[in-house]
């Protein structure tokens, strides 16, 4: 344990008029009285009661304190610092308290670390060294740990304590002031006196895994400004931070190792037991039971390099937990607390009018031109291995060179993001035998629509499409005719004629259905044989 020279200089201002001869800031172990006739330790700070016991230590290659009780006396210049105002038992007294208190925290720290603390219990005991506001966040920008015990009035922390995770809004202006780039090229402190973003001073330091995020530590001073002790101060707390950040976020995972095992554990159905899963989810903040979805997606080409892509989208996505699995960046949403909502966040019809993570990863992947799968909705964890193979799958028929993607879908869907359940029939009709494939192309409704089709292609006619159309939006007259730009009185004469002609009767639900099905599986049949 050693504390710097701003450190012992701004505890002893308590005691005494403090002036410094040196510019730099060393450290020291521990403070002794000097005594002529014991051997110096480089490693300690002597207090000396006079100027030449002061210029022996400094000749010696050590510091001095030199203390007068005179307050109007003139510093040695030979003394490292001069204490006027004090006597040099009280100046000892200080010293020796100061090694202490800070001997007592750092043992404190190292001894959180071992036993399984935590980054909030870190911050706990680092309250009376620090005084500011202090908060950790991952890469994701989701909040870890913080200051709960000295009052905070800044609107961006307040927010940020209040959901767990900066806020989209906050997210932008950091991005508009062009925070993150300081936050990750700077090595050292990353101090911001602006006041543009928080209404106090902050000092940062990020933790980098590689290229990486990993995590970051922010102090706002609102209770104290920035002094050289303050920052030293913080120093200390953060090298112990450090060791979080090393054991807990190795190399190119800003999720965390403990999430990124778990994710791929739930992936891979090594841990399917419900207990098991409700354990641990609750270890990395995960809820067991909720409405969850999972994206797939992967940087292929010149698009962006893999490492970029992971701290991009986890950023994005927050408080969303990503991972990396094979070559493939994979994303576990379980943002969805309303059971009302649209099937897992169609587009534009979010109840709470949010920018959800659908609309957040669909902007993103439009900048990078990407694509991305997404899983069918789920409702508990252990369900996790079939829709990580519904996002890859989903994925696959985005690329560019897959036959179900010519396919279109009459639903409300997003640019970029394509969800399994629009292509489950036609990839579950991509998957069968030629066999059973022509059988279920032989079905009454099937049979109905090859005759239409065969009559369109004799007469010039579209019949085929417009019955399509009618049952898609459901036998309204009104949006039939608008879509397809017709009168609405012809959309009535011409399924009149329709009906007539194949005998059939589109009022009978389990027809319509039967058709619909039919459309689709004829689809998947002329993409399978095109």
């Amino acid at each position: 344990m050693s504390l710097t020279l701003n450190i012992v200089a701004h505890g002893l201002e308590a005691i005494g008029s403090v002036a410094r001869a040196l510019e730099e800031n060393p450290s020291f172990e521990g403070a002794r009285y000097y005594l002529p006739e014991k051997p110096l330790d480089a490693r300690m700070l002597y207090v000396c009661a006079g100027v030449d016991d002061a210029r022996a230590v400094t000749d010696a290659g050590c510091c001095a304190v030199y203390v007068s009780p005179n307050a109007q006396a003139q510093p040695a210049s030979a003394a490292t610092l001069t204490v006027l105002g004090a006597s040099a038992i009280a100046t000892l007294d200080a010293l020796l308290d100061a090694f202490a208190r800070y001997n007592s925290w750092e043992r404190k720290m190292d001894g959180l670390f071992h036993e399984g603390g935590t980054l909030q219990d870190l911050i706990d005991v680092s309250e009376p060294f620090l005084k500011n506001n202090v908060v950790v966040l991952d890469p994701a920008l989701k909040l870890l740990a913080y200051t709960r015990s000295v009052p905070c009035d800044d609107p961006v922390t307040c927010e940020l304590i209040e959901h767990g995770y900066h806020t989209e809004e906050n997210i932008r202006k950091f991005k508009l002031h062009r925070r993150f780039k300081p936050w990750s090229e700077g090595r050292g402190f990353v101090i911001n006196d602006t006041r543009t973003i928080c209404k106090y001073t902050t000092v940062v330091k990020s933790f980098k895994a590689r290229t990486s995020f990993s995590l970051i530590a922010v102090m706002m001073c609102n209770v104290e400004e920035p002094q050289p002790y303050l920052l030293d101060t913080f120093a200390m707390m953060l090298e112990r931070v450090e060791r979080y950040a090393l054991r807990d976020y190795p190399d190119d995972k800003p999720s965390g190792s403990a999430v990124d095992t778990f994710l791929k554990d739930l992936v891979s159905g090594a841990v399917e037991d419900e207990e098991a899963v409700a354990e641990r989810s609750q270890f990395v903040g995960i809820p067991a039971e909720g409405r969850f979805c999972l994206f797939y997606l992967k940087a292929e080409g010149d698009s962006v390099p893999g490492s970029r892509l992971l701290a991009d989208v986890s950023l994005v996505v927050a408080p969303a937990k990503t991972t990396v699995i094979g070559d493939a960046v994979v994303v576990l949403c379980f943002n969805c607390r309303n059971d009302t909502c649209a099937l897992h966040c169609v587009a534009g019809r979010c109840p709470h009018s949010r920018h959800t993570v659908s609309q957040r990863l669909d902007e993103m992947m439009r900048r990078y031109d990407m694509t991305c799968g997404r899983s069918s909705m789920f409702e508990r964890l252990n369900q996790v291995p079939v829709a990580f193979e519904q996002a890859r799958e989903a994925y696959a028929i985005s690329c560019g060179e897959h036959p179900l993607r010519a396919i279109e879908v009459a639903r409300n869907m997003w640019d970029r993001i394509y969800s399994f359940d629009a292509y489950a029939l036609e990839y579950l009709a991509d998957q069968m035998p030629e066999r059973s494939f022509a059988l279920l192309g032989q079905t009454y409704a099937g049979r109905i629509l090859a005759e239409l089709a065969a009559q369109d292609a004799a007469t010039k006619m579209n019949n085929y499409e417009f019955l399509r159309a009618y049952l898609v939006y459901e036998r309204r007259v009104t949006v039939v005719a608008e879509r397809l730009h017709m009168h609405r009185n012809n959309v009535g004469y011409r399924i009149n004629r329709i009906e007539e002609q194949f005998g059939i009767d589109v009022d009978d639900p389990a027809l319509r259905q039967d058709l619909l099905v039919a459309y689709r599986l004829r689809d998947a049949f002329l993409l399978r044989n095109a």
